[in-house]
């Protein structure tokens, strides 16, 4: 279950400004990276190859971040994502970044993508066995406003 599963991840000198905080733009990067890492070892999905495969990929439309707490050089951080949208067209995806006890939310990111036809580009069905993957992906229930998202996962015993 894509809920259940978490990546950690060293904060890096490089990502950080002089006080140590994770730059806001690597705060994207990491999340978007475990994003591709948990498709290819829980589903076996590879973004590449679809793309090359189908000549279509998704673009992001919108992101939405709230940084929570600041995430600070050397410190490990676990990250995990869900699919909490989707359509024809369309997924939104929800990224969550956490201390390393997975008690105290770091950041919480909302993205809508688009899928694209790259020979045209213009939006594109997704195809049925996508469709179908969603299903088993798709965590209803989620579809809250970022802040309220953050509200939730903030409170004591969320």
């Amino acid at each position: 279950m894509a809920s259940e599963w978490v990546q950690k991840k060293r904060i890096r000198f490089k990502d950080c400004d002089p006080l140590g905080h994770l730059f806001n733009t690597r705060y994207l990067e990491y999340l978007l990276e475990s994003r591709e890492d948990m498709l290819m070892e829980v589903y076996r999905f590879n973004l590449y190859e679809y793309m090359v495969e189908r000549g279509c990929a998704w673009v992001i439309v919108r992101h939405e971040i709230v940084y929570v707490a600041e995430a600070m050089r050397n410190e490990c951080v676990m990250m995990r994502s869900d699919l909490i949208d989707y359509d024809l067209k369309k997924i939104k995806v929800e990224y969550q970044m956490w201390d390393e006890q997975l008690t105290k939310p770091k950041a919480l990111l909302h993205t809508t993508l688009v899928h694209v036809d790259l020979s045209t580009r213009r939006s594109s069905p997704h195809p049925s066995d996508v469709m179908e993957l969603f299903k088993k992906m798709h965590k209803p229930g989620m579809g809250f406003s970022l802040d309220d998202r953050v509200r939730q996962l903030a409170a004591p015993n969320s």
